[in-house]
C-alpha cells in the first residue's frame, strides 16, 4: 500500500516530501535534509513511531528494522515557524494583521514604532498605541446612563476617570474634579460622580501656588453680589503738572514725578515734586497739580471733594493751619487747601510756593473709568 492517508497539511510552505521504494532489507534513506524531531516518516502510509527510525544527522532515516522489497517510505519534513512575522491578509490586496517577532499585534501596519506611524499597536509590553494622520485616533463612547467612559487604575485601584453627566464631559479623581459645561460656558467643581459640588474645593495650595491668572472679567470674593466683584488692578505712573490755571497754563518746573495704582473702582496717587521753580507762574492764581491718571468720579456729600495727606518743605502756610490734598468733585486737577480752624479754607496759590520748595502728597479718590 501507498500514498497519504488522510487530508493532505496546509500550507504546503511548511513542509519537504521524500518518497521512496524499498529494496529487500533496506534500512538507510537519504532525504533532501529536515530538522530534527520536525518529521514524520511513514511507511506504506503507516506512520511509525520514533523508536522504529532513526533521524538526527538532517539527512539520514534510518530504520530500526530493514523495509521488504516495494515498501514506499515517504519523509516529511517541517520548517520551523520562526520568521520575523506573520501576516494575514483578509482580502487578497492588502496586509490587514501583523505579528511581529516581538509578539506585538498591528494593524494596518506593519512594523511596531511606538506610534510614530499611522495604524493601531498592541504591545507586549502592555501599551496600547492608535495613531492616525489628520484626524482623531481613537472614539470611546457610552450609551444611555450617564458615568465613566474611561476608567484609570494604579495597582487594581481607580484612581480617577474620565466620563459624562446630563450631556457634560467630567475629569474626576476620588471626590474632586471638573465638568466642562457646554450650554453655560463655564467650568465648574464636582463629586466623584460629576454631579455639581459648591465651596468644597481649593484652586491651588500654601506650599503649591498657580503662578499667574489672565482673566478678560473679573473676580468675586467673598460673595457673588455685584459688590463682591473685583474687576480691576492696574499700577503706572502718571505725570503731576503743577500750573497756574486749571487746565493747560504757565507750568513750574523740578524733579516731579507720580505713582498711582487702581483697585477696582479707587485711585491712589501719590507724588513727588523736589526743587520746584514757578518762575513765569501768575503768582496770584490758584496752584492746580494737572495730569490725574484717571478722572474722579462726583463726590456729593458730606464735604463735596476727595482728600489727601501732604508734607511740604519751603511753602509758605499759616502756621495755625494744615494742607491737604483734594479733587472737588468730578474735575481734573487736584487742588492744595489750607485750613485754619475758625475760619474759611484758601486754596494755596503760586506764590505761597517759595524757592526750590518740595511738595509731596498722597490722594485717594474714586472713578467711574
Amino acid at each position: 500500500m501507498s500514498g497519504y492517508i488522510g487530508t493532505q497539511p496546509v500550507p504546503q510552505a511548511t513542509q519537504t516530501r521524500d518518497s521512496f521504494t524499498a529494496t529487500s532489507g533496506q534500512t538507510s534513506f537519504a532525504t533532501g535534509g529536515y530538522t530534527p524531531n520536525f518529521l514524520d516518516v511513514y511507511l506504506n502510509g503507516v506512520k511509525l513511531s520514533a523508536a522504529d527510525y532513526t533521524a538526527t544527522n538532517g539527512s539520514d532515516v534510518v530504520l530500526a528494522s530493514g523495509a521488504a522489497t516495494g515498501d514506499i517510505l515517504e519523509v516529511v519534513a517541517f520548517t520551523t515557524f520562526n520568521s520575523a512575522s506573520s501576516s494575514i491578509d483578509d482580502n487578497g490586496n492588502a496586509t490587514a494583521l501583523t505579528i511581529d517577532s516581538s509578539e506585538n499585534v498591528l494593524v494596518g501596519k506593519t512594523t511596531s514604532d511606538s506610534g510614530a506611524t499611522a495604524g493601531f499597536e498592541v504591545n507586549t509590553n502592555g501599551r496600547i498605541n492608535a495613531t492616525r494622520d489628520g484626524s482623531m485616533s481613537g472614539v470611546f463612547n457610552r450609551l444611555t446612563s450617564d458615568g465613566d467612559i474611561v476608567q484609570f487604575r494604579k495597582n487594581g485601584s481607580n484612581v480617577g476617570s474620565i466620563g459624562t453627566i446630563s450631556g457634560n464631559l467630567g475629569v474626576v479623581s476620588g471626590n474632586v474634579g471638573l465638568r466642562f459645561r457646554n450650554t453655560e460656558a463655564d467650568i465648574i467643581p464636582v463629586e466623584g460622580d460629576f454631579t455639581s459640588r459648591d465651596a468644597a474645593i481649593d484652586l491651588g495650595d500654601p506650599a503649591y501656588r498657580f503662578k499667574d491668572a489672565y482673566l478678560s472679567g473679573g473676580v468675586y470674593l467673598g460673595g457673588t453680589g455685584s459688590a463682591n466683584k473685583l474687576d480691576s488692578y492696574e499700577e503706572g505712573t502718571w505725570t503731576p503738572v503743577f500750573s497756574d490755571e486749571a487746565s493747560g497754563g504757565n507750568t513750574a518746573t523740578g524733579s516731579i514725578r507720580g505713582l498711582y495704582t487702581k483697585i477696582g473702582n479707587q485711585v491712589t496717587v501719590t507724588c513727588t515734586a523736589i526743587g520746584l521753580s514757578t518762575s513765569g507762574m501768575n503768582s496770584v492764581n490758584d496752584l492746580r497739580i494737572q495730569g490725574l491718571p484717571f478722572t474722579p468720579s462726583s463726590y456729593t456729600s458730606p464735604n463735596n471733594y476727595w482728600t489727601g495727606a501732604t508734607r511740604f518743605k519751603n511753602v509758605s502756610f499759616n502756621t495755625n493751619g494744615w494742607v491737604s490734598a483734594n479733587v472737588l468733585d468730578a474735575t481734573t486737577y487736584v487742588r492744595l487747601t489750607e485750613t485754619v480752624v475758625g475760619t474759611a479754607n484758601d486754596n494755596i496759590i503760586v506764590s505761597q510756593i517759595l524757592s526750590s520748595a518740595d511738595v509731596y502728597f498722597t490722594l485717594t479718590y474714586q472713578t467711574n473709568s
